[in-house]
């Protein structure tokens, strides 16, 4: 992938004073911080996560000033804005490799007449997971558990108040089903297999619709359910562990369609 790379330059009383102007221009106007450092790593510029974007999804068609718009709307990762310091001053945003997968993944399901809030918060789910309030998490534990109770023990009433990450986690594990949940909560449930799908498809460097089988798992924490989707062919989720047949069909379809680069 391309990465970027700052200079090594000595550090001025000069830099000191411009950086310290750059803290306070970013406390007034930015979100994310500035770093007066040297840059290690791998990142992509803003035009290279559009260029990587359309690969994945070529319908895509967005400018600039729409991907900051996206970034504060939680659609994308914030990128580190590095300080390029000396007498021209200047900074560089460097932006994850995977913001290229989120911005195809966001711009199809929007494709999809999914809304921009609820596309925002599915991906939040697939990062981080689903929260769960102590209630919900104690009685999936005991559902996923060695000798599961044939329900959850909890009122299935919308009424009781049920949030829509418990809602939701609830469906996705099993525990209850969609009718059992609101509206709001059934659109976020298609919703989050939506992303993770895409997701999984464009991070494996295919168009975020290829998909020959998908393999779901869902995993319970003391504090959150994981969605977890991988796309054999193209991406293997980590989390889905070493599973002898599903590495050997993700290697077999990658022989069988191979990713054009």
């Amino acid at each position: 992938m391309p990465f970027l790379r700052g200079e090594t330059m000595a550090v001025t009383e000069w830099d000191l004073v411009e950086y310290g102007q750059r803290q306070r221009d970013y406390r007034r106007k930015r979100r994310y911080p500035i770093l007066a450092i040297r840059w290690e790593g791998h990142s992509l510029t803003i035009d290279e996560v559009i260029e990587n974007a359309k690969k994945y999804y070529p319908d895509l068609s967005i400018k600039p000033a729409t991907v900051y718009k996206w970034v504060e709307r939680e659609l994308l990762p914030s990128p580190t804005i590095q300080s390029l310091g000396g007498t021209q001053g200047g900074t560089r945003a460097h932006y994850p490799t995977d913001a290229a997968a989120q911005m195809a993944t966001a711009a199809a399901m929007m494709e999809l007449d999914y809304k921009q809030k609820e596309i925002a918060q599915a991906r939040e789910w697939v990062l981080n997971g689903i929260p769960l309030s102590p209630e919900m998490s104690k009685a999936l534990a005991a559902f996923a558990g060695p000798n599961p109770p044939e329900t959850l023990g909890l009122p299935e009433n919308l009424e009781g108040g049920r949030s829509l990450a418990d809602q939701t986690a609830a469906a996705c594990a099993g525990a209850w089903t969609e009718a059992a949940i609101g509206k709001q909560a059934r659109k976020m449930l298609r919703c989050l297999g939506t992303y993770a799908r895409l997701l999984a498809a464009a991070r494996g460097g295919r168009h975020v619709y290829w998909r020959i089988i998908e393999v779901k798992k869902v995993q319970i924490r003391p504090d959150r359910l994981e969605y977890i989707v991988s796309i054999p062919g193209a991406y293997l989720d980590p989390r889905h562990g070493a599973i002898e047949w599903l590495m050997a069909g993700h290697a077999e379809l990658l022989k069988c369609y191979p990713i054009e680069q």
